[in-house]
């Protein structure tokens, strides 16, 4: 079976914060602990202001198609990753981003659809770039790639341009990873 393209069907998705309200039961994942994080401690990281879980709804069947969940963050740079996206001249090391904490897709809708996790990737380069227009300084999206649970990962993200980050290059379980908003 062909898989569709997300992207070709946006009309028919949305995109809405995790609430009490919403029906988590029929959300799978071969990664249980992603699966388990999201029923069972996602609304109160919330309640904590620890992180925020936002999902992809189908539209008609309010099926959860994909979650993330985004936090704040800060990234350590060298002087040639500062380089590297032409901030060489600002004189901190570490520079403001957005932590894509958690990205799942669900089983069922990995099997149908291609570029779900890219799509989701946009709608957080997206509350970056709100997070910018309020007034609040945003340059990196960032992401520690689960090579633990998932050693593909690591080729999404590339694929998706984000970078590997020097500064924190001896992990075994996971890969801390950046994407300048910036840059296509």
């Amino acid at each position: 079976m062909d898989k569709k393209d997300i992207n070709e069907c946006i009309d028919q998705i949305r995109l809405i914060s995790l609430s009490q309200d919403v029906s988590l039961d029929n959300f799978t994942s071969e990664y249980k602990e992603y699966e388990l994080f999201l029923k069972e401690k996602a609304l109160a990281y919330q309640d904590k202001n620890i992180s925020y879980t936002h999902l992809l709804i189908s539209r008609e069947d309010n099926t959860i198609m994909a979650y993330m969940t985004l936090s704040t963050d800060a990234i350590q740079l060298t002087s040639y990753e500062k380089e590297d996206s032409d901030i060489d001249e600002i004189p901190f090391t570490t520079i403001p981003a957005l932590k894509i904490g958690k990205l799942c897709v669900d089983d069922k809708s990995r099997q149908s659809y291609r570029g779900i996790g890219s799509l989701m990737i946009d709608f957080a380069r997206g509350f970056a770039n709100e997070i910018n227009e309020n007034g609040v300084a945003c340059r990196f999206l960032t992401i520690d790639a689960d090579v633990e649970h998932n050693p593909k990962v690591v080729e999404f993200y590339e694929y998706n341009r984000f970078k590997r980050n020097e500064k924190y290059g001896k992990r075994t379980v996971s890969i801390s990873m950046r994407k300048d908003i910036y840059s296509m």
